[in-house]
């Protein structure tokens, strides 16, 4: 024990000589606020109590049917504030005086353990809890013990399980992660069928979202139709608004930590669904018992299948060969107490082929592929340790083809782009004592980015353009601490320093005034250009009691990734850039606060948030710009800063046969931004001032469960002329700033209905019908506004609203055996 805590102090003293150095040598000019911020908690970590002799309880918390390792399970010491909870692989440890103890294991929707031991010596303690049987009802957006939300220094969180997921009536009947965390408060969809979301005002690139902690860099399927996330694949998924744990970074706004499922260790078991336009089957089975398990789910869509069965038949209905699929596999091997072996991964596309004749056809195609591979090692009972290698691919490619016979294809044109990423990952979790647990690690990660090629063919002409690649190393390493300071005060606090390199082979263009005046060239594996900086944490939490506290973090954020697009609710072409020379990273420092408290036996929950983002070097196109196969596009981006600010109120019903939750937002996100609009801030093209989501679900029987939610939003911003100039047969429009009005406000009312298959006694298959209706009342909510001149009367501009999604029933069989 000494040997581990000497290097843990060891390791702590080295990070300050280090920052000592980069402070003070290298970055004089920095305020001199951060630097007491760094000192601070140095000296915080460094001081750290020395314990006196206690005995540690250790193991995994797991689910009695399947295995499943349970995440935030809740292990404490009856009739006290001493305890911890279960981390991302269900692993707890409590260090306590010798002596007699009663422990509980809580996690809800389970029945609840208690055990009592005589810790007179280390005990390994693997538990198992099983379901309670009208777990169903209780649909919850958190999964700890009742008051977590209390007691914990968590503040603009929330996990929310598969079992919430699949409640939720969406449109045609795919559930939806995102679409399920666009009902949360601060959390905003970017369309209405988009996949990309608005976190607190953030730009849609400024989140960072992971499966199993690769990153995902297009989240949508068919253009924001669906997610690209299989609900039957995953276990939780844990978002934060602010205050970001500090071993994660890379994006301003929030952190998506998407968990698969690591299958079922006890049974082979199936599950899937038959709907309107996709399909899923879902296989879980041991590798061996108790020890391992795999896990393989799959999806497709069958609209190009449906469609060209109709036009056979009727052959004015056109051919529409458009379908996604994607493939979730995981498989995990407990190899021994100590140590345990996980590897996953991801693959998805969307393909569209589209003929034009007999002999020419045109392809388009894009997705993503993550790959993990982790191994999880208990160097002792109080230290924790995970090593983790990554792969992230998103692609796209669009191909015009010549069929000359015989199956062969020559290529007249294709469009190709990706970006690739390889990451090394070493986190470690130190449980000091029940009133500190300290984490350390560090990241490295090598970026990949093919901007655009294009080659291709026309008569006797050939061409092939290219825009450079780039290159980048992304580095990071972190520690912090969650610590109990009194039975009522506790505090979390970390400290994240992060770096970028540009490395060669590039070509980087030197601008005077957005214009080319010289270029640079560096060879292969030249460091170029370098930037760095430091990224504190701080959250604290007074609790006033069992049922009521008060909150407040601090998060400053980095982002030296941006989406190269002037789109707001994405598309399959979006590109990525890194910083360079030309383009400084992103900031960002958010400050939040917020009140919590429980009634009723913690069955109603309420928050109210208030919170405070300011944000430097945000990335803005000016006026038509183009940015793709476009060499010199750092010359079309203009940069300013901005800033959010809101209140954000929810109030959940976690038991009984009525659950759910109601949550609002009033917020403002607004842009300042040099050459683009001169006259000072404007509102951010992510500004949804108003925003209502009311979700509900009610238990009629032990087979029907109704669901309902509304959701109320103010108009998206738009560009609207307010006046426009004459010239002969010439008209043109006059707009006097980014984002001058407003398309009307958005509203709608989905509904659902699951109806369970009779039970019978020792039968294994399980069988259930989902109905469910979007937009209920038929609402011709605005996608998009235009403006085109009025024909009736020749003076005047008229505004064109686009509608897309009226009422839509679907029906989905779902089965499980």
């Amino acid at each position: 024990m000494n040997y581990i805590f000497s290097n843990i102090i060891y390791t702590v003293l080295y990070l300050q000589a280090v920052y000592s150095n980069m402070i003070y040598n290298k970055n004089p000019r920095m305020p001199l606020h951060i630097k007491r911020t760094v000192l601070c908690f140095l000296v915080i970590i460094i001081l750290l109590p020395v314990t006196a002799q206690r005995h540690t309880i250790s193991g995994y918390v797991k689910d009695m049917s399947n295995g499943e390792m349970l995440i935030g399970a809740s292990i404490f010491v009856k009739d006290s504030y001493t305890g911890t909870v279960t981390n991302s692989y269900g692993f707890y440890s409590l260090s306590l005086v010798p002596g007699e103890h009663t422990i509980v294991y809580q996690y809800l929707g389970y029945n609840t353990k208690e055990i009592a031991v005589d810790l007179n010596k280390d005990i390994p303690y693997d538990i198992e809890l099983e379901t309670t049987t009208d777990s169903i009802a209780a649909v919850v957006v958190t999964a700890e013990r009742g008051n977590e939300n209390i007691v914990s220094t968590k503040i603009s969180s929330v996990k929310i399980t598969s079992k919430v997921i699949s409640q939720i009536p969406v449109i045609l009947g795919e559930t939806d992660v995102i679409k399920t965390l666009s009902l949360l408060p601060g959390v905003k969809a970017t369309g209405e069928v988009s996949s990309s979301l608005s976190i607190r005002g953030g730009a849609r690139d400024q989140n960072m979202l992971i499966l199993d902690e690769a990153t995902v860099y297009n989240a949508s399927h068919l253009g924001g139709f669906f997610s690209v996330f299989n609900n039957d694949a995953i276990k939780n998924v844990e978002l934060f608004k602010g205050n970001i744990p500090s071993r994660y970074g890379g994006r301003l706004s929030a952190l998506i930590d998407v968990r698969m499922k690591d299958g079922n260790n006890k049974k082979f078991t199936a599950n899937g669904g038959i709907g309107l336009l996709s399909s899923r089957l879902t296989i879980e089975s041991p590798i061996v018992k108790d020890k391992g398990s795999v896990i393989i789910s799959g999806r497709r869509t069958y609209y190009d299948v449906l469609m060209k069965i109709i036009h056979s038949i009727v052959d004015t209905v056109p051919e529409l060969p458009v379908h996604f699929y994607d493939l979730n596999l995981k498989a995990n091997y407990t190899l021994n107490q100590k140590h345990r072996l996980f590897v996953s991964g991801y693959l998805g596309r969307d393909v569209a082929d589209l003929s034009m004749g007999d002999d020419v056809s045109s392809a388009f195609n894009w997705g993503n592929y993550t790959a993990t591979l982790r191994w999880n090692y208990i160097i002792n009972k109080r230290l924790f340790s995970n090593l983790t290698l990554l792969a992230s691919n998103y692609d796209y490619e669009i191909e015009n083809m010549l069929r000359l016979g015989r199956g062969e294809k020559e290529y007249m044109f294709r469009w190709k782009a990706y970006l690739k990423d390889y990451s090394a990952k070493l986190d470690f979790g130190y449980y000091l004592n029940p009133d500190n647990t300290l984490r350390f690690g560090v990241i490295s990660t090598y970026h990949d980015f093919n901007v655009g090629r294009i080659n291709g063919r026309s008569d006797t002409l050939t061409w092939d353009y290219s825009i450079p690649k780039i290159y980048c190393i992304e580095n990071a390493l972190y520690i912090s601490n969650e610590q109990r300071i009194t039975g009522r005060i506790n505090v979390s606090y970390g400290l994240r320093y992060s770096t970028l390199h540009n490395i060669g082979k590039a070509t980087i263009f030197v601008y005077d005034n957005y214009n080319v005046v010289d270029t640079n060239r560096y060879a292969w594996g030249k460091i170029y250009n370098s930037y760095s900086g430091l990224e504190p944490r701080l959250g604290l939490t007074f609790v006033l009691s069992d049922r009521n506290s008060v909150k407040s973090g601090y998060t400053r954020t980095r982002q030296y990734l941006q989406i190269a697009s002037n789109s707001t609710s994405g598309t399959p072409i979006d590109i990525w850039i890194p910083s360079s020379p030309n383009v400084k990273p992103q900031t960002a420092d958010q400050y939040s606060i917020g009140y919590f408290r429980n009634f009723k036996n913690n069955s109603i929950k309420t928050s109210i948030e208030v919170y405070y983002k300011n944000m430097q070097n945000q990335v803005d196109f000016k006026e038509f710009a183009q940015p793709h196969l476009n060499p010199e596009i750092e010359g079309e981006l203009r940069f300013g800063k901005g800033r959010a600010y809101g209140l954000e109120l929810m109030i959940e019903k976690t038991s009984g046969k009525l659950t759910g939750w109601l949550s609002y937002t009033l917020s403002k996100s607004e842009r300042k931004t040099k050459d683009i609009q001169e006259k000072g801030w404007y509102t951010s093209p992510y500004d949804i001032p108003h925003d209502v989501s009311i979700v509900a679900s009610y238990k009629a029987s032990g087979r029907i469960l109704l669901s309902a939610n509304w959701v109320y939003q103010s108009g998206r911003p738009i560009n609207a002329p307010v006046a426009r100039w004459e010239y002969g047969d010439l008209i043109l429009p006059y707009f006097p700033g980014r984002n001058n009005d407003r398309m009307p406000a958005y509203h709608r009312l989905d509904l659902g209905l699951e109806l369970k298959g009779k039970q019978k006694p020792g039968r294994r298959y399980e069988s259930s019908l989902n109905f469910s209706i979007y937009n209920f009342y038929n609402r011709k909510n605005a996608n998009a506004v235009y403006f085109i001149q009025d024909y009736e009367k020749q003076n005047n501009t008229k505004a064109m609203k686009v509608s897309l999604f009226r009422f839509m029933p679907s029906i989905t069989y779902n089965f499980k055996f």
